[in-house]
């Protein structure tokens, strides 16, 4: 019993003290208005590349980044998961969870010790999405897992389409 005790006090402990505190901040993409919760101790890591408008955050400890950005949608939105998925795929992940509605989709995968947790919602009438990936070291899945929680729920659209 004391072991059980000691260990849930470990893993609770191992959560980031801005998930704790509760004092995210909201990251608004000024151009597509996507918009997502950020822990508090990520900062601006800079700009997105290759994925549309959107913003890199990186961890105090330099372990885990966030990445948001807004994007067209390019063809059908089942179409654009499927080629997001195939590109991870060809990069070398192994998709390890996947699940899609007409309106959103999320999948995470794993590589060479490493995890991520994307999710994509569809917005503005069906014009754009609005995007979130986390990536972090396999070895701290435990302490990530609310974090993932959080960032797939605060996902957005705070603000006019393109």
């Amino acid at each position: 019993m004391m072991m059980r005790a000691m260990t849930a006090i470990v893993i609770f402990t191992s959560l980031s003290s801005s998930l704790l505190a509760g004092d995210w901040a909201r990251y608004v993409n000024p151009r597509f208005g996507t918009a997502v919760d950020i822990p508090a101790d990520y900062a601006a890591d800079g700009p997105v590349e290759g994925l549309g408008d959107g913003k890199r955050f990186r961890a105090a400890n330099g372990r885990s980044t966030v990445t948001a950005w807004g994007a067209p949608v390019a063809g059908t939105f089942s179409a654009d998961i499927r080629a997001r998925v195939d590109q991870e795929e060809a990069q070398g992940w192994a998709i390890t969870y996947r699940s899609e509605t007409p309106d959103w989709a999320a999948w995470g995968g794993t590589r060479s010790g490493h995890v991520f947790y994307a999710k994509t919602i569809l917005v503005c009438d069906g014009a754009q999405t609005a995007n979130v990936r986390l990536d972090y070291p396999a070895a701290d899945i435990p302490s990530f897992d609310a974090i993932a929680m959080r960032l797939g729920q605060s996902l957005g659209q705070d603000g006019a389409c393109f």
